[in-house]
């Protein structure tokens, strides 16, 4: 009698340590499932961040080449103007030089005929007269005499006077044309300034892109780590289940509708849009999203015993947090035959671990914990360790 006593006891005391051993590897890998959401959480918000940055800098840049675009503009327009004021300055040359060469003539035919009259002495009327036909030669010559005098001092005035007018525009249209270069030089220098900020721009953004990719690298080597984990708990939910549903064994059938309040199925088992193409959580979908009102009811799909729960997720509204591994608060019941049902982002947990429940009983309320976008009830199966599509099991 004693020693079937100490065998028993022996076994209970091998079958707890087995129980806490299990209970803690779970614990240990949901931790990590935790800290790699977290992570991955971490990395899409900083994804997020980078691009707005990305826009941002990008919007900065565009405002940049407008600037640059302008001052081009801006330069164009005073090359052209450069174009025509040199061509002014030309035209303006070329006039001067004209009216230098009929200065020079005019001045030298003045000269010729000054040293001439210089040679014969002063011309007197007396001259004129002795050396006139006539009267009327004598008056003629002294008229021409007296004319052509007349007319190179009043040519060389004038030819005096319009090179003075050349000069003087041509000194304008220099003055505007080095004005014109100064704006050129500076429009430049403001160009080269630009173009240096646009440069250090793009350097933001390819390094901002290098981080990005990097972040992505990581989330993707967390997302795969994350599988994995997810793996392991599954295997252990397959054990648990053959092991610890308080003698339910499920054995086939019609499960109960385990939102009887819902509206409609907002995201169906299988792919879907990830958060990276616009959706929310992962591509492939492991169970049903049942859209309700917050507080809906939240049934036990079949008569079974809850072997996990949490309650600890404070953010009942639509949010990205990895709380429960992004489930937020949820439930997981035991069927026995390898099913166990998950229910996730509830609002509240009106059950505990090891309770032995009902087919058709309240277990918790709908809600929007965890990574989730509304009120509804994410419902999964998960039949000897691997997700199925939970609508099997209705129709």
């Amino acid at each position: 009698m004693t020693k079937k006593i100490t065998s028993l006891l022996l076994i209970l005391i091998i079958l707890s340590f087995s129980m806490f051993s299990f209970a803690a590897t779970k614990d240990e890998l949901n931790a990590e499932k935790k800290d790699l959401q977290n992570k991955i959480d971490e990395a899409e918000d900083r994804i997020d961040d980078i691009e707005g940055e990305v826009d941002g800098v990008l919007d900065e840049i565009n405002k940049i080449n407008a600037e640059i675009s302008e001052k081009q503009d801006a330069i164009s327009n005073l090359n052209y103007e450069l174009k025509t004021l040199n061509s002014e300055i030309s035209t303006l040359e070329a006039k001067l030089k004209e009216e230098q060469v009929k200065y020079d003539g005019q001045y030298e035919s003045l000269k010729a005929r000054m040293v001439a009259q210089y040679k014969m002495g002063k011309v007197s009327y007396l001259d004129v007269l002795l050396n006139s036909k006539s009267l009327s030669d004598f008056i003629s010559r002294y008229y021409v005499i007296e004319k052509v005098a007349e007319y190179d001092t009043k040519l060389l005035d004038q030819i005096e006077k319009q090179k003075i007018t050349i000069e003087t525009s041509k000194k304008s249209v220099e003055a505007k044309k080095n004005e014109v270069s100064e704006k050129q030089s500076k429009l430049k220098i403001e160009e080269i300034a630009l173009s240096n900020r646009r440069t250090n721009k793009n350097k933001m953004v390819s390094q901002l892109n290098e981080e990005q990719k990097k972040l992505q690298d990581e989330i993707d080597a967390n997302n795969k780590a994350l599988e994995q984990k997810e793996n392991e708990l599954r295997e252990l939910a397959r054990q648990e289940s053959m092991s610890t549903s308080g003698g339910h064994v499920y054995k086939g059938g019609k499960l109960e509708w385990p939102a009887p309040d819902y509206t409609r199925i907002s995201s169906p088992f299988g792919y879907r849009g990830s958060a990276a193409t616009g959706g929310v959580g992962t591509a492939y979908h492991r169970g049903v999203d049942l859209a309700s009102a917050k507080g809906s009811r939240v049934l036990a799909a079949e008569a079974g015993v809850v072997m996990k729960t949490n309650m600890s997720c404070p953010h009942n509204y639509a949010s990205k947090c990895g709380c429960g591994g992004t489930l937020g608060n949820y439930i997981m019941i035991s069927h026995g035959g390898g099913l166990v049902t998950l229910y996730g982002h509830c609002t509240s947990v009106d059950v505990s671990v090891g309770q032995s429940v009902s087919r058709g009983q309240q277990i918790g309320t709908v809600g929007s914990t965890g990574n989730s976008t509304g009120y509804h009830l994410h419902f999964a199966t998960i039949a000897n360790g691997s997700y199925v599509n939970p609508m099997n099991y209705f129709n």
